[in-house]
């Protein structure tokens, strides 16, 4: 079918919503739609039907069925986008939507966008893939954003959930394993939690509040309430029993992560992945392990004590992280082979599994078998049995101070306006590195460095295409790791090449599209596809700020320094690649195509030689490399003066008595590995020092001011750090 301008859209939906686009805006929208996922013409079908993808012989009429797929024809996927925008997109972004919708809808303010004096819905298919691609790497940054917005927000809805089309990709959906007896002989913790004070005048009294329930909220809660303090972790977001983990990308993601995956920078150029659930990111995370160098921290001298070695020690034990029973999948394996073949670093990464093989590629949307000793399985569990309480779905809108002295906080149950206060002597702050920095700022603490020092680990992805099955969903997911460049700038800041969890969705938050073909066949590769990651140890940093609203914005872009560890990171990442068989590369760049790699002596190929530099020179763009964070760290910073960080060296607020921070937002710097267990460390040393104020008598040591001035270098030297 030789498709014309795109067909006119109705004003409201085939459900009865009211769109809260107009006509003419929804018209623009359809058309993109249309764009992304459009119907192939007869030729662009036979080439389709022609890739050496394994399931366009096993299921061809599925394959055949997702090319002649038109996904603007679908009027419920119009509900689906607008919800998605409703409920996870802020209203002043919605605004911008909106304001590029209209410039495409009139002919006029069209053509300095599209070349065209006509509106965007009334350019042919063909006609309207150039804007796009033109638009993915123009040199001006707002078409960039325009394109990956929709790009994203487009895509990753369809992909989400197609059960339709997961036949054509090969995708089995859920694990196909999480109703047998690997999870039903088991048994997991449960879990009660308190019903919310139903007025101001019912007020619940603790002698510690902790705000968030992730690595370091959870271990603070199991050590203050072993010392028989009563104890309250509140959770804006919810808990999930092993029974009701689903294991589907759209049910998870909505459920598990922070505004359902949907965060980004300001400028739209990283997205954040963040555990919103109870457990936080050790809900989510994919279970690793990893050193931290000598080099990676400096100045606070309480981490060069044996307390503090003690207390890694103990986190350590008690989630069983060890190297021993780890079986490495197809994508680890690919990795480790093609070090190996160019005769660079790569090494086996620790799992936190307790030693137990723990292959499960679903653990990203939360462990169903109980293997991954996260939060859950190990510290929550502990703070319960020793009397903690929890409140879930509880949003915290400030902690309350008077004379100085934090008091108790002002929170909030889901979506109910009505508001309790809660008191406790001590409130510790545990959100994570994006809302402890604006719960901070909503409690009216005026530190010059709150939410400033925000470092994000950004990431890109890049691929190989395999003649082999890799199936990378199945197995355990990161277990090697290649250091090649991680101190590309000799003073120890580069960058790490790794395994990530692989899913139909990474392929929208990861790969640029070129053409709705080239994304379909693409999508049907899924299982013969590598995936590495290339995670930068960022020198330089971004700031959280609040909205009048008091939510956090996230203001990031990543640096030119930072950038080129990233494609130091791509390089090698290719070299990789291809050097362990892959025939097809490409990377999560826009501007730059896949390669196919020659058959004889592949990595001196000359082509490919010059595909690197291409690589190279495209570099890290913002919204034209994809990049993504899933670490955030350093917006309250722990430190030895007011004048450059935020708390004290034992967690607590430098104007606020009683108010301590315990999580990754403490970070003085970017760590260059996931930051798990060194705010599980944090927790734990924050809970030791508010024992020792307590309990002079205690043995734990609590540094002074003073004490904190004269110790200025730190050297962490502790075998394991979480991925």
């Amino acid at each position: 079918m030789t498709e014309q301008a795109h067909p006119k859209a109705s004003s409201s939906t085939c459900s009865g919503i009211v769109t809260i686009f107009s006509e003419k805006k929804l018209r623009v929208l359809r058309a993109l739609i249309g764009t992304f996922i459009a119907e192939l013409e007869g030729s662009e079908q036979n080439i389709l039907m022609k890739s050496d993808a394994k399931v366009v012989t096993s299921h061809a009429k599925h394959v055949e069925a997702l090319g002649k797929y038109d996904l603007s024809n679908v009027e419920d996927f119009i509900d689906k986008f607008q919800d998605l925008l409703t409920k996870h997109v802020p209203d002043d972004k919605i605004q911008q939507i909106k304001f590029a919708l209209k410039l495409l809808s009139n002919g006029v303010t069209a053509y300095p966008l599209t070349g065209y004096t006509k509106p965007f819905y009334e350019l042919n298919r063909k006609q309207r893939e150039a804007v796009l691609l033109k638009w993915s790497a123009s040199s001006q940054g707002f078409q960039r954003k325009i394109f990956r917005s929709f790009y994203l927000l487009i895509c990753f809805k369809f992909w989400s959930s197609p059960y339709d089309f997961y036949p054509a990709i090969g995708y089995p959906g859920p694990d196909p394993k999480a109703k047998g007896g690997r999870f039903t002989n088991k048994e997991f913790p449960k879990f009660e939690f308190l019903d919310p004070p139903t007025s101001k005048d019912m007020e619940l009294t603790f002698d510690v509040i902790i705000v968030g329930s992730g690595a370091g909220g959870s271990v603070a809660a199991a050590e203050l309430s072993k010392m028989g303090n009563s104890v309250l972790v509140i959770e804006k977001g919810k808990y999930y029993h092993q029974r009701d983990l689903t294991l589907e990308q759209a049910d998870a993601t909505e459920k598990l992560y922070e505004n359902a995956g949907m965060v980004s920078s300001e400028d739209g150029s990283l997205y954040i992945l963040a555990g919103s659930t109870f457990g936080g990111g050790t809900t989510v995370s994919w279970s690793a392990s990893l050193r931290v160098k000598e080099w990676a921290r400096e100045g606070l001298g309480y981490f060069l004590t044996e307390d503090y070695r003690r207390s890694l020690n103990v986190i350590i034990a008690r989630m069983g992280v060890t190297d021993e029973n780890i079986i490495h999948n197809v994508s680890n394996k690919t990795l480790m082979e093609g070090c190996k073949k160019l005769g660079i670093h790569v090494e086996t990464v620790p799992q936190n599994s307790a030693a137990r093989p723990h292959e499960c590629g679903w653990c990203t949307f939360g462990c169903k078998y109980g293997e991954k000793q996260g939060s859950l399985m190990t510290f929550l569990k502990d703070a319960q049995d020793n009397g903690a309480k929890f409140l879930q779905d509880c949003f915290v809108e400030e902690v309350l101070v008077e004379s100085g002295k934090a008091t108790g906080v002002l929170a909030r149950v889901g979506g109910d306006d009505h508001q309790f206060i809660i008191r406790a002597n001590k409130v510790i702050v545990a959100g994570g590195a994006i809302h402890s920095p604006a719960l901070l700022l909503r409690s009216g603490l005026k530190n010059k460095n709150i939410g400033k020092n925000l470092y994000t680990h950004p990431a890109v992805l890049l691929y190989g295409i395999f003649n082999k099955d890799v199936k990378a969903y199945n197995g355990t997911i990161l277990t090697t790791i290649s250091n090649v460049v991680e101190n590309v700038d000799g003073d120890n800041y580069g960058a790490k090449i790794e395994v990530p969890a692989l899913h139909p969705t990474t392929i929208p938050y990861a790969f640029p599209w070129k053409s709705s073909l080239q994304h379909k066949i693409l999508m049907t590769q899924l299982n013969h596809m590598v995936a590495l990651v290339v995670i930068a140890r960022d020198k330089d940093s971004g700031r959280v700020v609040t909205d009048s609203n008091g939510r956090p914005r996230i203001h990031y872009t990543v640096s030119q320094h930072d950038g080129k560890s990233i494609t130091a990171g791509l390089i090698a990442g290719l070299k990789i690649l291809v050097a362990a068989g892959a025939k097809k590369v490409g990377t999560g760049q826009a501007g730059v195509d896949e390669f196919v790699t020659a058959k004889e002596d592949p990595l001196n190929d000359p082509k490919f030689l010059q595909y690197l530099k291409k690589v190279s020179k495209v570099g890290c763009i913002p919204n034209q490399a994809y990049l993504a964070s899933a670490h955030q760290m350093g917006t309250c910073r722990m430190g030895v003066d007011s004048g450059t960080s935020v708390v004290d060296q034992n967690g607590e607020c430098w104007e606020t008595k009683n108010l301590y921070v315990a999580d990754a937002s403490l970070c003085p710097s970017a760590v260059g590995v996931n930051p798990m267990v060194t705010t599980m460390s944090f927790g734990y040393s924050v809970a030791k020092a508010i024992i020792n104020k307590d309990n002079p008598k205690a043995t734990t040591r609590t540094y002074t001011n003073q004490q904190q001035r004269r110790t200025m270098s730190m050297r962490i030297t502790s075998k394991y750090f979480a991925f």
